[in-house]
């Protein structure tokens, strides 16, 4: 009952908002947004406890937007005047719970999709012959995150122009080479040529093969 009374919420038409969050109906509409935040924050507690969780787009989505946790006490002694800022705290409630990876089951269905298609097994595993090994390659998956988040930041939407699956099939390539010395940085360096070098084919509708490129790296750092 809980779960559909949220997916009523979450799907309520404009007009439905709009009328709800009208000076007449704001204690309404305050209970209705901290029913949604409180499910948002639940959400991102499970996330949190997770290793990887924290990694989840959803939970990204929120840190860029300076939210870490919704604040329920704002909700409770807000008054009509802030009815703006409650309507932008229901946006951004929505928009979180309606994404797959605000649940941690839909962080690791996707995750397990990332393993299939980089065929990393391990690196994206959810079962380890042991404590050692499963911290080893959660660190590594950490890492991977990191990494990806990292070059997200700084070349935004080109990365989806360029296909972020790509993107991400190199970055595992890279950070599976055995160079001497490899650290994060190195492997961020080597990304953010990629991307550049990727770019700028795709500007002059020049061919670009990735095989290329890892060759030209093994050359460089063998």
């Amino acid at each position: 009952m809980a779960k559909q009374i949220l997916k009523d919420l979450i799907n309520m038409d404009y007009e439905s908002l709009i009328n709800l969050s009208k000076k007449e109906n704001i204690n309404m509409f305050k209970s209705v947004l901290e029913h949604m935040l409180k499910a948002s924050n639940r959400r991102i507690n499970t996330l949190l406890k997770s290793d990887v969780g924290k990694f989840s787009p959803a939970l990204k989505s929120l840190n860029d937007a300076g939210i870490k946790k919704f604040d329920i006490s704002f909700v409770r002694n807000a008054t009509s005047k802030d009815t703006g800022k409650l309507l932008n705290l229901f946006s951004k409630s929505k928009q979180f719970l309606q994404a797959k990876s605000s649940r941690l089951q839909g962080w690791n269905k996707i995750r397990s999709q990332v393993k299939n298609r980089l065929g990393a097994k391990k690196l994206f595993g959810t079962e380890y012959k042991s404590k050692r090994q499963a911290t080893y390659w959660i660190n590594r998956e950490k890492k991977f995150w990191g990494l990806y988040n990292k070059l997200v930041d700084e070349f935004g939407g080109i990365i989806t122009e360029l296909d972020s699956k790509r993107i991400q099939k190199m970055l595992y390539k890279i950070q599976s080479m055995k160079i001497k010395g490899k650290t994060d940085e190195f492997i961020q360096s080597a990304m953010e040529q990629y991307i550049d070098n990727l770019y700028q084919a795709k500007q002059k509708n020049i061919k670009f093969r990735d095989e290329d490129f890892e060759d030209e790296l093994k050359i460089k750092f063998r």
